[in-house]
């Protein structure tokens, strides 16, 4: 007898629930695309909206966000809602709170579309940036659902004197020694695309490559391979690295590369075939952070690593 009163009473309190319980019945439009406003209306289920002064709309969602909520009555309420161009896609939860702290949910309330990229904003090197090393590290901000990039270089502001335009899966992205001259301005943009399109052309960023390439310091031929301290160290924003370069096989390259400390390569000073030699190259790090880096000279079958501070 107990069990079946229990077996009733909870059936009562399940229909009493679901009957008298108040949520968010639907969001109207259910769906929209990245880059996009517009308005919207969430009606609520068991609701008595028009007891609170006020009301907000939050969803789950990076990118999502609603203003001009608006009471129609116990059941409805307006509002707008804006899609940053990088908002996550699918569906995702809302939830309407009032003034006392009450909270109304629906999951699967709004499913974001995904539409062609934002147009990307540069970061690195930073617009009018001096003693740019010649194969400098570009970096930019996109949509996170591009599935490819654009960059062009070009020696005018109207870009319409290409010197490197290439496509690239990724950023950021270290152009290779040669491309670009000494002491030469150059002028830059990227776009950003995927299955859906591709969009706008980026703002045209400038900046001048430095003066000076690789010294030679002495010509004399070491007895072998030697990485040395770089100086000054710590350092804000350029210090010098000097490497010496014994014998070498003609096929073998010296290689002088910049790493952050998880392990990114975040500048390439060297990659050509040297002449045995003493060696300085400076190193700006004007568009890194503050932190600890490591230098590497690869010559054949040598191999040695060093680390540096850059304070700022």
């Amino acid at each position: 007898m107990k069990n079946k009163i229990k077996i009733l009473f909870t059936a009562i309190l399940f229909l009493t629930v679901n009957l008298y319980g108040q949520s968010v019945k639907s969001v109207v439009p259910d769906s929209g695309a990245q880059g996009l406003s517009f308005p919207i209306t969430i009606n609520g289920s068991g609701t008595e909206w028009t007891l609170s002064p006020y009301f907000n709309a939050y969803f789950d969602s990076i990118g999502v966000a609603t203003y001009g909520v608006v009471i129609v009555n116990d059941s409805t309420l307006t509002g707008n809602i804006v899609l940053d161009g990088k908002a996550s896609t699918g569906w995702h939860k809302v939830t309407v709170a009032d003034q006392y702290f009450n909270f109304f949910t629906k999951d699967t309330a709004f499913f974001v579309r995904l539409s062609k990229p934002v147009t990307p904003v540069q970061l690195a090197p930073p617009n009018n940036s001096q003693n740019v090393n010649q194969n400098t590290y570009f970096l930019w901000d996109s949509n996170g659902y591009a599935t490819s990039f654009r960059i062009q270089l070009a020696s005018d502001t109207n870009m319409s004197s290409i010197v490197f335009d290439t496509v690239i899966a990724n950023t950021p992205f270290i152009i290779r020694l040669g491309v670009l001259s000494l002491g030469q301005k150059y002028f830059w943009r990227v776009n950003a695309s995927n299955f859906l399109g591709t969009s706008q052309w980026s703002s045209v960023f400038s900046f001048r490559v430095r003066t000076t390439g690789i010294n030679v310091i002495s010509s004399e031929i070491p007895s072998s391979h030697k990485l040395i301290d770089n100086y000054p160290n710590p350092f804000n924003p350029v210090t010098r690295i000097r490497f010496n370069v014994g014998k070498l096989n003609l096929s073998e390259k010296v290689i002088l590369e910049i790493f952050d400390v998880t392990g990114r390569r975040a500048g390439l000073l060297v990659n050509e075939k040297l002449q045995p030699g003493s060696y300085e190259v400076t190193w700006d790090a004007t568009s890194l952070p503050s932190g600890m880096f490591f230098y590497r000279l690869t010559a054949g079958s040598y191999a040695e690593t060093r680390r540096m501070i850059v304070i700022k």
